[in-house]
């Protein structure tokens, strides 16, 4: 059993190193919660680099890019240089996540659904990243629309019976 945590945008910089439909995913969530994002990669998806907040270097990943990051995502088609990135990370001092070894990474990111104050995060350790997603998706259909509502309904009752006690 893992532990989970949650990284405040404010933690700094993540890295994405990579720039296809991998890194996209990443860097679209890292993006939705606020975390300023660097792309490194030699070749960069154009849905990647139009999105706000986001810079693109469009280069080979070199070691000393994982200094000063808050977090690094490995996303490349490529095991030897997410190998690399998940070392250069993990010497620095700097939480990794490893698409494609998921054991090479010091953290895994679960499939999350956020409406509001509501998250639903659903994970396999790594084990299976397309599997969290559609457990996530059932689930979300599953309970509905308005949940993002229904916590902010619950904050007020429960803020209610507060003062009134």
């Amino acid at each position: 059993m893992g532990l989970l945590i949650e990284v405040q945008p404010s933690a700094g910089v993540a890295l994405v190193v990579g720039g296809g439909t991998v890194a996209l995913r990443k860097v679209r969530s890292l993006a939705e919660a606020g975390f300023a994002v660097e792309v490194v990669s030699p070749a960069v998806r154009p849905e990647i680099a139009s999105l706000p907040g986001v810079m693109v270097t469009r280069r080979l990943f070199a070691a000393d890019d994982v200094i000063g990051r808050a977090l690094v995502f490995a996303c490349t088609g490529d095991r030897e240089v997410n190998a690399l990135a998940a070392r250069a990370a993990r010497a620095a001092g700097v939480l990794v996540l490893v698409a494609d070894a998921g054991d090479e990474g010091t953290f895994t990111s679960p499939a999350v659904y956020r409406d509001g104050d509501f998250a639903l995060a659903v994970s396999t350790g790594g084990a299976s990243p397309g599997l969290a997603v559609e457990l996530r998706d059932r689930a979300v259909a599953a309970l509905g629309d308005g949940l993002g509502a229904a916590v902010e309904a619950a904050r007020g009752i429960r803020e209610e019976g507060k003062r009134r006690r």
